[in-house]
């Protein structure tokens, strides 16, 4: 692997580790196992219509203690145009904005939303002059898909993304 390969697994290793801390200093002890990234590389592995996979699926799984995550990610580009799908394993932690009401907010620098994906609860920003958008859905209220979009016109690249994927397939791994 070369070095900044190596310095970017590491980063995201120790940015997931960070992560999962956080999640699980909210949420309680888990009583479960993660799904293991390798269950999870086939739900990001997408033929997107338009876009270019770079390089191949990628995942990780982390056990430290009672701290377990897995992850999954790719990314693809359609010319200045970037994706990245991700899929995490939270082992049913709820993630903090999709508990609530309804949220609409709308801005001259972005657009908020609540939403509903595939019938899964889901979480839309759009930041308009960054051209820059976040599609979050919460799966069996366990897994966690997020897909982000740089340099789009709008959020329907984002939405047309998921479509590729397979969401309730997903939620029957949580059981």
């Amino acid at each position: 692997m070369s070095g900044h390969r190596a310095t970017t697994a590491k980063c995201r290793l120790a940015i997931l580790l960070g992560l999962s801390w956080i999640i699980f200093s909210l949420v309680g002890p888990a009583r479960a196992e993660v799904v293991n990234f390798k269950e999870l590389l086939p739900f990001v592995d997408l033929k997107i219509p338009g876009w270019t996979m770079e390089g191949k699926p990628s995942g990780t799984t982390l056990k430290q203690g009672k701290v377990m995550v897995s992850e999954a990610r790719v990314s693809f580009r359609a010319g200045d145009q970037t994706l990245e799908v991700i899929i995490m394993d939270f082992l049913g932690k709820t993630i903090p904005f999709l508990t609530g009401q309804h949220l609409e907010m709308e801005s001259s620098e972005e657009t908020v939303r609540t939403t509903e994906v595939q019938g899964f609860k889901a979480f839309e920003t759009f930041r308009h002059q960054e051209r820059q958008g976040e599609l979050n859905i919460s799966v069996a209220d366990r897994f966690w898909v997020k897909i982000d979009g740089d340099g789009i016109d709008n959020l329907e690249v984002l939405k047309n993304a998921v479509q590729q994927m397979d969401l309730k397939k997903l939620a029957a791994l949580a059981q």
